[in-house]
């Protein structure tokens, strides 16, 4: 998701994640799901929809992720939808298998649009772009492990300056 793209409620269908290529989803999507719920389970919630910064931070690295996916490999109109949709529809599917109701899970969408959208605009995760190009240079060389490794790197950067911008502005 570029900083632009909205978190549409209303556009996002369940099988949005289910369109991707299997090999897409596992380099865009699933890995930041993973080290997003590591880390919200060992900032003490035990899921990952609780932990709001952790969240935000699911967003940021599938958003990144889609980009140097559409960098390194090209993509049609339609994946690119895909692509733009995913961060979106990885915290639907995070906030669904947390049994949101569908209201519920239209309102944290907004609130994630609005808490990114101000994160974007005064650029609170860019430090973790480093983490996250590693990490998709380790994916690319078949290295899951250090990929995962270095995404976490970036989630918790991501939810330290998430922190420290906070503390700051309020």
């Amino acid at each position: 998701m570029s900083h632009s793209t909205s978190l549409d409620p209303e556009s996002l269908a369940e099988d949005n994640l289910d369109a991707l290529d299997p090999a897409t989803y596992h380099a865009v999507v699933g890995p930041p799901l993973k080290v997003c719920a590591d880390v919200a389970a060992k900032r003490g919630d035990p899921t990952l929809h609780a932990d709001m910064a952790a969240m935000l931070a699911l967003i940021d690295l599938v958003a990144r992720l889609a980009d140097l996916h559409a960098e390194t490999h090209g993509s049609g109109d339609e994946e690119r939808d895909l692509l733009n949709a995913a961060p979106a529809a990885a915290c639907v599917m995070v906030l669904q298998e947390a049994k949101l109701d569908a209201d519920a899970v239209g309102q944290c969408l907004a609130a994630l649009e609005a808490a990114y959208a101000q994160l974007a605009e005064h650029d609170v995760t860019e430090g973790a772009r480093p983490y996250v190009a590693m990490a998709w240079e380790l994916l690319q060389d078949g290295d899951r492990e250090g990929a995962l490794d270095s995404l976490e790197q970036a989630a918790r950067h991501i939810v330290t300056a998430i922190e420290a911008w906070q503390a700051k502005v309020h």
